[in-house]
C-alpha cells in the first residue's frame, strides 16, 4: 500500500467516525464525559497525523504517535477502570498512577487480555518518546547524506498512519456501525 492510498483511507475513516460521533447523546457522568473526551483527543491526533503526513510534515505527526497512544490508553482506562476516586483525581490533576499499570489494569479486562497494549508499549514506547521529545529517531531522519531535509522511511510512515488509525476506535462507545474503509 503506498502513503497516499492509505492518506485516502484514513481519511474516509475519519468521514465515517465524524458522521458516527457527530451530535452522538452520552452520558453526563465524569466517568463518561472524561472517557469520551481522551477519546475524541485521539480522534483529533489521528486527524492531525493524516494531515500532517499529507503536507510532508511527517516529522511533526510522528511526535504525535505517543499522543495517541496515550489519549487511547487513557480513555479505556477511563470508561472501564478507575474507581470514582481515581475518576476524581484525574479530574483534579492528582492522579498518580504510572503508564504501566493503565495499560496492565486495561489488560485485566474482557477483549484486552491478549496483551496488545503492553506489547505494543514495550516495543514501541523508547521510539515514541524519542520522536515526541526529539530525540535520537527524530533527529537522524532530519537529514540524508547531503542534505538537510525529512528523511521517513516510507514503510515507518504506513506504519504511523495504520497505528494512528487502529487507536481511534473503541466500540462501547461508539454507535454499533462498522465503517465500510
Amino acid at each position: 500500500m503506498t502513503i497516499q492510498r492509505e492518506i485516502r483511507r484514513s481519511e474516509a475513516t475519519i468521514q465515517w467516525l465524524d458522521r458516527q460521533i457527530d451530535g452522538v447523546e452520552t452520558k453526563s457522568d465524569d466517568r463518561t464525559r472524561l472517557a469520551v473526551c481522551c477519546l475524541h483527543m485521539a480522534h483529533e491526533h489521528h486527524k492531525a497525523i493524516v494531515l500532517l503526513v499529507a503536507k510532508s510534515l511527517v516529522g511533526s505527526a510522528f511526535a504525535l504517535v505517543r499522543l495517541i497512544f496515550e489519549a487511547y490508553v487513557r480513555g479505556i482506562w477511563l470508561h472501564r477502570c478507575a474507581s470514582d476516586r481515581e475518576v476524581a483525581r484525574f479530574k483534579a490533576e492528582k492522579l498518580k498512577k504510572g503508564f504501566d499499570v493503565l495499560v496492565q489494569e486495561i489488560e485485566e479486562l474482557d477483549g484486552f487480555e491478549s496483551g496488545t497494549l503492553s506489547t505494543m508499549k514495550k516495543k514501541s514506547w523508547k521510539a515514541m518518546n524519542s520522536f515526541t521529545h526529539t530525540g535520537f529517531a527524530q533527529a537522524v531522519r532530519r537529514t540524508t547524506d547531503t542534505t538537510i531535509e525529512p528523511n521517513y522511511d516510507a514503510q515507518e510512515v504506513l506504519e504511523a498512519l495504520h497505528f494512528s488509525r487502529a487507536m481511534i476506535f473503541y466500540p462501547p462507545l461508539l454507535p454499533p456501525i462498522s465503517p465500510e474503509t
